[in-house]
């Protein structure tokens, strides 16, 4: 028994050294970053409280039914801002949707900023729209903290630090 455990054991020592020999390569197609994508975004300005809810439910639901994950709100800024975690077809599907019905009204910006880990910071089962009161603003943009701005004489102006 002892030594059929040491024949395994050597097996996979000489199978891990190998893989690991082979680098990223080996794991190309396995990982999460190979599979998924991660983003925030921020769409603004958004002054008109009835076509921003009709937004917020059109992003939700076709975010649902391509089976991402995620949050979506108001912002401070009078912006909405969410983000996304879907596979990297979906995701794509969900940046050109979020663009397309914008479209119409060319006041407004997309911003994205899409995360190297794949990893959001809410994670809900479903596309979920979360009040305002909730905070979940960031160090940088989109949808960055106010704490990290000043308000000055030609606008908003980064603090210094």
């Amino acid at each position: 028994m002892m030594m059929m455990l040491s024949c395994h054991f050597a097996i996979w020592c000489i199978l891990m050294k190998s893989m690991v020999a082979a680098g990223d390569d080996f794991l190309k197609g396995w990982r999460m970053k190979d599979r998924f994508v991660g983003f925030r975004f921020e769409i603004s300005p958004f002054p008109d409280l009835i076509l921003e809810k009709d937004v917020k439910v059109a992003i939700r639901d076709f975010a649902d039914e391509h089976y991402c994950f995620g949050w979506i709100q108001n912002s401070p800024r009078k912006s909405i801002v969410g983000e996304a975690r879907c596979t990297k077809e979906s995701a794509n599907s969900l940046k050109k949707f979020m663009s397309e019905i914008l479209n119409e009204d060319q006041n407004h910006t997309i911003s994205i900023r899409e995360y190297r880990d794949t990893l959001i910071r809410l994670h809900f089962t479903h596309f979920k729209i979360l009040s305002p009161r909730r905070n979940t603003c960031f160090g940088e943009e989109p949808h960055k903290c106010a704490h990290f701005y000043n308000e000055g004489s030609d606008g908003i102006q980064f603090r210094d630090r």
